[in-house]
């Protein structure tokens, strides 16, 4: 079964950036506690317009959609999000053929 790959962009409110990437170090652990179907959030690129994208990966869509309903009982995940603006998520899927093999 493909995994469910979430490509969250946004902008991190002015001046919260050390703040914002701290609150994200601790969330993604929060949320894997509450949903051990998170892979993980491998990437986090900021843009050169200071927009950025964030990538979740979670090993179904039914388990990207049970953290996202989730989310609002995460205090560390909401901490990271009430830093952010003009957020929007798009979801893809990543067939297992796609990922590349640990160790390479």
């Amino acid at each position: 079964m493909p995994s469910c790959v979430e490509f969250v962009k946004f902008r991190v409110k002015d001046g919260q950036q050390p703040a914002f990437l701290a609150r994200r170090s601790a969330a993604i652990p929060a949320v894997r506690r509450a949903h051990p179907d998170l892979v993980g959030a491998p990437v986090l690129a900021e843009h050169a317009d200071g927009s950025w994208t964030d990538v979740w990966i979670y090993r179904t869509p039914e388990a990207a959609e049970r953290a996202n309903a989730g989310a609002g009982e995460i205090p560390e995940f909401l901490a990271m999000a009430e830093l952010l603006e003009d957020v929007r998520v798009e979801a893809a899927s990543m067939p297992d053929a796609g990922a590349e093999p640990e160790g390479k």
